[in-house]
């Protein structure tokens, strides 16, 4: 059911100010709330700033981060009671060791993960061999456009992407060269989410990638009534400057 709610944030990181002991890692929660809880802890949050601001003053992005304030707010003032509590309290051994085990669980837990190893592809006659972390070494076919794996992190099988090289798409202002975009060939065999039986087009415009090429060619042909439209749009500026 939540996965059909609007979500918001986090816009910060709450916490990580004990003096005593650094943070050590960034958790990041989720919570869905109803109507009358928003504006519970909205109202909390705003009656120790009420004397600065007024309640009509407060933007939306205001509104955001003083909701999720509170929220951070009330989660680490219980923690901290509890370890105050946790402190002054006596263990009996048995309790004491299992909460060793959990701290050694948090430790793994929240590690820092190590460093991506980088891909050493094994290139053959068009192929190239890959490792993974879920298929181990995989064979799959190299096509001649592709750039190359070397250098790249090693990850999962569906993740592998053949890319080649991006081409400028250039227009020319005032005697200078300007780029209104970059694309170039992208394959990814083994994609699941979206998978790609046959290379695509990617651009570094949001919206334009994974494009076949009935695609590609309704975005040139959408391209082209835009350079209509531009014309049109200078013709009418220059019968603007006429009138000054």
């Amino acid at each position: 059911m939540s996965e059909h709610l609007p979500a918001f944030g986090p816009f910060d990181v709450q916490g990580g100010v004990d003096e005593l002991e650094p943070a050590v890692a960034v958790v990041r929660v989720a919570f869905a709330l109803t109507r009358a809880q928003l504006v519970t802890a909205l109202a909390v949050s705003f009656a120790g700033i009420a004397a600065d601001r007024s309640p009509e003053s407060l933007t939306v992005e205001d509104v955001w981060r003083e909701v999720e304030g509170q929220l951070a707010a009330d989660a680490l003032h219980e923690l901290d009671r509890q370890m105050e509590r946790d402190q002054a309290a006596v263990w009996p051994p048995e309790q004491r060791r299992a909460v060793d085990v959990l701290a050694a669980a948090v430790d793994q837990a929240y590690s820092r993960p190590a460093p991506a190893e980088p891909q050493r592809p094994v290139y053959g006659d068009g192929t190239v061999t890959l490792q993974t972390f879920d298929h181990g070494p995989v064979v799959v076919a190299e096509p001649e456009w592709c750039e190359g794996h070397d250098g790249e992190p090693v990850g999962h099988r569906a993740d592998i992407t053949h890319r080649g090289a991006w081409r400028p798409f250039d227009v020319v202002v005032a005697g200078e060269r300007v780029e209104v975009l970059r694309a170039g060939l992208s394959w990814a065999p083994f994609a699941v989410e979206a998978p790609q039986p046959h290379p695509v087009v990617d651009t570094d415009v949001d919206g334009l990638s994974a494009l076949g090429p009935d695609a590609l060619r309704e975005v040139a042909a959408g391209w082209g009534l835009l350079a209509g439209e531009l014309y049109r749009l200078a013709n009418e500026l220059h019968r603007a400057r006429r009138w000054q």
